[in-house]
């Protein structure tokens, strides 16, 4: 059966800095998949790898099929992305760039407005649709990064910090529709964060990144039994503590 995100050995080398080293994993569809690390673990560099913005020095890695280097441009046609860090355009408005973003898609117009309109609704961005992106507050911006992921309606998402800046209903809210996309239409999440009690909500299976590389992947409940830990924090701690 094919992985609907596949990894072998996946490296990226930085001026003789291993960021990422040899990783290894594989993700099903309509799985919502955790990856979880400190900040600086090699997160970020692994999804901007899957998406074909940074090319891997060495091993492979494959998006629904998709050689995440020689066909990136199809890759990134069927993914949503939310990166942890990114410049809104200050002079548009929340509606202006969510038709940008739609354009991009090459979608048709009304059907642009239909799913505009429809994620604005979502994430409770109707009242502020009109205003202006410079103004808003963190929370908001990371809303309406949400929901330019979603414009064209992606088999696969990647996500990473995505609950950074939402407050507590906004993140429920956010994960709560990230499971209906799941289950209702077989979306494939790639949940990158190091919030972990999110990851132990969300996600059924981990990989767990350390300075690179991959430390532990499996069953959430089953690496906590392994490594007698009740939570995700001790056992990221556990982990990152036998792995220095």
């Amino acid at each position: 059966m094919q992985h609907v995100i596949e990894l072998e050995g996946l490296t990226r080398v930085y001026g003789g800095v291993r960021a990422v080293d040899g990783v290894s994993f594989h993700v099903e569809q309509g799985e919502i998949f955790g990856f979880m690390g400190h900040n600086g673990a090699g997160k970020t560099t692994t999804l901007r790898m899957l998406l074909g913005l940074t090319r891997p020095t060495s091993g492979t890695a494959r998006v629904l099929g998709h050689d995440v280097v020689r066909e990136s441009l199809a890759v990134r046609r069927e993914c949503g992305f939310l990166p942890a860090s990114y410049a809104l355009p200050a002079h548009m408005t929340a509606r202006q760039f969510l038709h940008y973003v739609a354009a991009m898609f090459d979608l048709a117009p009304e059907v642009a407005e239909a799913r505009i309109q429809a994620l604005l609704q979502l994430f409770g961005l109707e009242a502020a649709a009109e205003r202006k992106l410079g103004g808003f507050s963190t929370g908001m911006a990371q809303k309406v990064g949400l929901a330019q992921a979603l414009v064209n309606e992606p088999r696969v998402l990647l996500l990473d910090e995505p609950t950074s800046g939402l407050d507590p209903l906004g993140r429920h809210e956010l994960l709560e529709h990230l499971r209906r996309l799941a289950t209702e239409r077989g979306v494939t999440v790639l949940f990158s964060s190091h919030i972990l009690s999110d990851i132990e909500t969300l996600c059924e299976r981990v990989a767990v990144l350390h300075r690179g590389r991959l430390v532990a992947f499996g069953p959430v409940e089953a690496l906590k039994r392994e490594h007698h830990s009740e939570s995700m924090d001790a056992l990221y701690l556990e982990l990152a503590r036998r792995a220095a």
